[in-house]
């Protein structure tokens, strides 16, 4: 039967634990936003990549067109630097879905890196609880030994008084 003090110490340790819990599962509602993020992101890095797979094939038939026009028409250079402004923007959209792509790939070694980190907390909060257990049974048991201490150091003194006593006995 435990006492009340150990009913105590057990409620301290029960409401750690669980103010530990919900550490780990506000952490885990963290990584699960930075995880819906992630996805959001590599969907719009998908669509990006779909966007520029259009614009290179619209580039082809740019340049297709452009080979076309000069063919038909060598003096129309303001269509010519028209459809350079095109290129120019489309090659400066790719360098821009290309940096996007890096950068998502970057955050998936990121997100890679923190469920490592959750996964060693996790278990490191599990270590913890069981050497939580073990501690608590080791207070326990140091806390019968020193109550049974006590009472034989109780019956050491009876044991000196009855001796003290048999001893004046025998002396007289």
């Amino acid at each position: 039967m435990l006492t009340e003090k150990q009913i105590q110490i057990l409620r301290s340790e029960n409401e750690l634990l669980q103010l530990q819990l919900d550490d780990v599962n506000m952490m885990i509602q963290v990584r699960e936003e930075e995880l819906d993020l992630l996805r959001a992101r590599a969907r719009e890095a998908a669509a990006m990549q779909s966007r520029l797979d259009n614009n290179l094939n619209e580039f082809e038939q740019m340049q297709n067109s452009l080979g076309n026009v000069q063919q038909k028409n060598s003096g129309n250079k303001l269509r010519l630097e028209e459809m350079e402004n095109e290129l120019y923007e489309s090659v400066k959209e790719q360098l821009r879905y290309a940096e996007t792509l890096k950068d998502f790939n970057s955050m998936g070694a990121n997100l890679m890196d923190t469920n490592n980190e959750l996964e060693e907390a996790t278990a490191v909060y599990k270590k913890m609880a069981a050497m939580k257990v073990v501690l608590a049974e080791a207070q326990s048991n140091y806390e019968i030994a020193i109550m049974e201490i006590t009472s034989l150091k109780e019956e050491l003194e009876e044991v000196k008084a009855l001796n003290s006593i048999l001893l004046q006995k025998q002396i007289r």
